[in-house]
């Protein structure tokens, strides 16, 4: 069975169907997901390719993220991929482990399930439902081409998680609902609207996120492959993170991953918008001398160019907003400041080494990273490679 995905089927989730909000009850709510469980284990591939919108809100900020999601299931196994937004990453389970890596990678890391009960699913499965508290909101054809199904709405509350994050963080959502579009024949999700409320180490945000299907296909032969991590590639417990050595190796001459964040006062901040500018990452620390050492030599940089023909973007990671606010009083910057701990970032601007410094030319390119306590005069000979006219 093939399924040729029509953008029809959207109008569903607007209001095409007959509105009936009555409750799916705890059987029919579980008969769904099953059906699903019962497809996606099953011998045929199933492939969707969603389009994601994310909101993320909180007391100070504002956020919005658009990226791809591709997930494949079969046999009980799958595999997720996430292109753009936070970086593009590969999730698989091969029916025993969780594998996680980065296309082109060299590492990766494996994780053990403990069984079906606490499999870890990809995006936008991964939450569990309350199904017994499902209440269906609208139903009627899906609108795919050719031999039409049965779609349901429905409401489903999502039941309260831990999860951890970085070392010694754990994040917690304390509330919150999906709304899903389901083929009622093969269990299969159209489009999911997730709201809830993640509280990271005592920072609450509002998430607020769309998965709409952009490509579908159901009945194929499963491809062995894509549930395997690629050949030639190590077992590490956990990702190397990223330096200026690893970034110059794989991203020199590339355009940079894009980064679309929001600063201390609620500004949003991309990269897309600064083409046409010589662009200048500062990753820093409020703890670290060689970051403080260069604090006065980069705000005279962004006085001389910042209105013309640069545009500098310091990065404060792993700090919370008191603790930055509070030095930036003592030790102003004059230039966009970011927190690492309110916004999502592309993998390779996930740094731990501080000072570092990326650059990217006015195309967009990324041309060169270096670690700031190598000296400043470096730096000022790295922006006039990149087409800043650096007296």
């Amino acid at each position: 069975m093939l399924f040729a995905q029509r953008r029809t089927f959207l109008s569903l989730m607007v209001g095409a169907l007959v509105m009936v909000s009555s409750a799916v009850g705890e059987t029919g709510g579980k008969n769904l997901w099953s059906t699903f469980e019962t497809t996606r284990n099953g011998p045929l591939a199933l492939h969707q390719e969603f389009d994601v919108e994310q909101h993320a809100g909180s007391s100070y900020a504002q956020h919005v993220q658009h990226y791809q999601l591709v997930v494949d299931f079969a046999q009980g196994k799958w595999r997720e991929q996430m292109i753009g937004g936070n970086g593009d990453r590969i999730q698989l389970f091969d029916g025993q482990d969780l594998y996680t890596f980065e296309p082109g990678g060299t590492e990766y890391t494996r994780k053990k399930q403990s069984g079906n009960k606490d499999e870890q699913l990809p995006a936008p499965f991964e939450n569990r439902l309350d199904w017994g508290k499902a209440k269906e909101v609208q139903r009627g054809p899906c609108g795919f081409a050719g031999k039409d199904h049965t779609c349901v709405i429905v409401d489903v509350p999502i039941k309260p998680w831990l999860r951890p994050t970085t070392p010694g963080d754990v994040a917690t959502m304390t509330g919150g609902t999906s709304r899903v579009m389901i083929d009622t024949e093969t269990g299969i999700w159209l489009r999911c609207d997730i709201s809830a409320v993640v509280d990271n180490s005592g920072f609450p945000v509002q998430w607020d996120l769309t998965y709409t299907i952009k490509q579908m296909s159901y009945g194929a032969i499963p491809d062995a492959n894509l549930f395997k991590v690629p050949e030639g590639m190590q077992e590490v417990k956990q990702l190397t993170p990223w330096d200026d050595a690893q970034i110059k190796k794989q991203l020199a001459g590339k355009p940079a991953p894009d980064m679309t964040v929001t600063d201390l006062q609620g500004n949003p901040v991309s990269l897309a918008s600064l083409k046409g500018k010589t662009v200048l990452l500062d990753f820093w620390t409020t703890w670290c001398p060689p970051c403080q050492a260069d604090a006065s030599s980069l705000d005279k940089l962004n006085q001389k160019y910042g209105n013309k023909s640069l545009a500098i973007v310091g990065i404060s990671v792993s700090e919370d907003r008191e603790t930055v606010v509070n030095y930036l009083q003592k030790h102003p910057h004059h230039y966009p400041i970011v927190l690492s701990t309110e916004n999502r970032l592309p993998r390779p601007y996930e740094i731990h080494i501080f000072p570092t410094y990326m650059i990217i030319d006015p195309d967009g390119k990324l041309t060169t990273a270096e670690q700031g306590d190598q000296g400043f005069g470096k730096l000022r000979k790295d922006l006039k490679k990149a087409g800043l006219d650096v007296e």
